[in-house]
């Protein structure tokens, strides 16, 4: 057990939020992973990082699961982000040498292309990025024309 290992964890960006976690489950029952893999138990994960299991956790498979889709963030009550303190787990395991570098980069480029390739189709299917570029107007205060 290592008491700091959640501390270290807090500290890097992305990381800030895991103290917020009181276990509710949302994040795990909201996973598309869980649900195909039983074992995969992102509730799990924080809690071992919260008790200190510091080698349990960065040498564990299941740091690699995650799919970067962020519905535990989108439905955590704590806005806890799980999503981004797996990027900071991934970083740390590669950094204490249970998995090499270029894995991290892979799986990151990967978590990028994904999110390129989802963003083009939501263009394709909003008018041609036209309600979308709109709506990101709008959000961004500039949709005058209404006011």
């Amino acid at each position: 057990m290592d008491k700091n290992f959640k501390k270290e964890v807090s500290a890097r960006p992305g990381g800030e939020n895991i103290n917020y976690c009181y276990s509710c489950g949302t994040c795990t029952a909201t996973c598309p992973i869980s649900e195909l893999d039983r074992s995969y138990n992102p509730r799990l994960i924080i809690k071992k990082v919260l008790l200190g299991m510091k080698e349990e956790v960065l040498k564990s498979d299941d740091l690699w699961k995650c799919i970067q889709c962020h519905r535990c963030v989108a439905h955590c009550p704590q806005n806890v982000k799980f999503a981004d303190i797996m990027r900071v787990l991934r970083e740390m395991s590669c950094e204490a040498g249970y998995y090499p570098e270029s894995l991290l980069q892979e799986i990151n480029e990967l978590d990028k292309s994904v999110r390129n390739y989802r963003l083009d189709l939501v263009k394709k299917h909003l008018n041609g990025g036209k309600r979308l570029e709109q709506a990101i107007t709008g959000l961004a205060g500039g949709d005058e024309e209404d006011g």
